[in-house]
Order: C-alpha cells, then structure tokens, then sequence
C-alpha cells in the first residue's frame, strides 16, 4: 500500500503542474482480467463517466519488474466516446501489477481540464504459451481468424488473428493460465474458417501430452522376464527328467 500511496502522489504532483481540477462530477471505471499469464497481451476498457465535451486518459503501470511489459504511458483522447480499448502486455516474471487510469474530462472553450484517479490490481501469474502455426494457402487476404483452444473438451480461450496477406504463415500464441489433469490431456485447437489451416492441413488440430510423473513400467519387462525364464526352466528340466527309451533287444 506505500507503493501504491507514493505512485499515486507522483501523478497528483505531476499533473498538479497543468490546469486540471478535481471533481465529482468525473469517473473512471476499468475493466479487464484480474489474473493474467507472464507474458501475455490483454485487453483493458476504460470508460469515463461524467458529462463532458471530451474524454481522455493517461495509463500507467507499475509493478517491481516490469521487464517484458507495457512501460509506456499509454494515452487517449476522444470527443465521441468516453470508452476506450487499450492492450497491456504484462511482464515475463509473475508478481503484482497496479494499473493506474487517470480520467480527463474537457468542456469546449474551457482552459480547464477535470481529473479523477483510479486503479486496479492485476495478479501476474505462469503461464504455459501454446504455439500454433497457422497456414493461409489462398491467393488472396484473409480476415478476421479466431483459433479456439479446448482442454481435455473444455473450452479455455482464443486468441484472434486480424489478417493475414495471400500464401502466408504466421505463429499463433496461446498463453494458458491454470492446471493439468495428472495423466493424459487432450488440447484441441478449432479455426473459425475453413480458408486458414493448421500445419496439419486441417481447421481443427489436437495434441496429447502427458502431466506428472509418467508410471514406470520396469516392474512388467521384470514380471515378463522371470515368466520367460520360469517357462524355459520347466521346459528344460521336463526334458532332462524324461525317461529314455531302453536299447531294443535285438541289438543284444
């Protein structure tokens, strides 16, 4: 909570130098996953309630490494919609991430700006990145593709591809946050277009893998073996204990 208190202190001070003003009459929601994998690229929303002219914001993140994340200040501005839509990449080491918004609400031909402050918490967790290669043999571009993931038949998310140009490929990353059955699981993978294929040639692709400690099988070759020697064992000493015919008795 210090961190969080020092953090909020330096964007008060900071935009204290511009002609903002606080007001009730200005907030700011925001929307978006509360846990996220290492790594991974999300979409947040932001919407500015009041009544106003224009809407902006300015973004910042925070965390104790952000190697591999969003750094920069992201900012908007709009005079049609107070909603915006902004993607955050979470860095490559799990810890505890404080999205910061701060709102801006504009009346035209006012010099003076209204300010409010929000924040969230996101949980940075591991995640297991599921890569897929994805194949578009047509001659001309495709748009719009959405890869579905499944595990062990349950759906667990999408990733979406905005286009890709004529005879092309491109690598696909899933990132999964979450567990393993111990044993065999099943991944499935399903396009939502039959014109894009999978390196396998087909819209839809699955992977079998095993989770834990695989079973040791030594104790079987072990049970096979003394079968086999208990088995050649009896053979033999039923040969040997066999009683020999005598010699015939015109060899006398």
């Amino acid at each position: 909570m210090k961190r969080i208190a020092i953090f909020l202190a330096m964007i008060i001070i900071i935009f204290s130098l511009f002609p903002f003003s606080q007001a009730r009459g200005l907030t700011v929601d925001i929307y978006g996953p509360a846990t996220v994998g290492t790594n991974g690229t999300y979409e947040y929303t932001i919407v500015i309630n009041g009544y106003f002219d224009g809407y902006g914001y300015h973004l910042f993140l925070t965390g104790s490494n952000m190697s591999g994340g969003t750094t920069e200040e992201l900012t908007g501005l709009s005079y049609t919609t107070n909603t915006f839509k902004v993607n955050i990449t979470f860095p490559s080491r799990p810890e505890t991430v404080y999205i910061y918004v701060m709102g801006i609400g504009i009346v035209n031909g006012s010099p003076e700006k209204t300010t409010s402050i929000n924040y969230i918490q996101v949980n940075v967790v591991k995640s297991v990145p599921i890569t897929l290669t994805l194949k578009n043999t047509e001659p001309y571009e495709i748009k719009n593709i959405s890869i579905s993931f499944f595990l062990n038949g349950r759906f667990i998310g999408t990733s979406n591809v905005s286009s890709m140009g004529p005879n092309s490929t491109v690598n696909v990353t899933y990132n999964y946050i979450g567990t393993f059955e111990n044993g065999v699981n099943v991944l499935s993978a399903r396009l939502n277009t039959n014109l894009v294929k999978f390196s396998s040639g087909s819209n839809y692709t699955t992977l079998y893998f095993y989770y834990g400690t695989p079973p040791n099988y030594d104790w079987l070759w072990y049970l096979l073996a003394g079968i086999t020697l208990f088995t050649l064992a009896i053979i033999y000493f039923y040969s040997s204990g066999k009683k020999r015919p005598g010699a015939p008795k015109w060899k006398k």
